[in-house]
């Protein structure tokens, strides 16, 4: 029995995850159940993520009002 790295487990499940959505007719929910697939995932606030670029982008000199 072949044993999978976490990386090799993530892959497979997305590919899984992709080919169901590919094969549901439009407007049909796909549900999977995951496990512990993620559980060593970086969680990243969404918001550290914006001032990041932000700061980026005013480092570079663009305008950032538009986001």
């Amino acid at each position: 029995m072949a044993y999978l790295t976490k990386k090799q487990e993530r892959e497979r499940f997305i590919a899984e995850f992709v080919r169901r959505l590919r094969e549901a007719p439009p407007g049909t929910r796909v549900y999977m159940r995951v496990g512990d697939v993620f559980k060593d995932a970086d969680v990243v606030s969404i918001d550290e993520l914006r001032a990041a670029r932000e700061a980026a982008d005013d480092d570079a000199g663009e305008d950032t009002s538009r986001y």
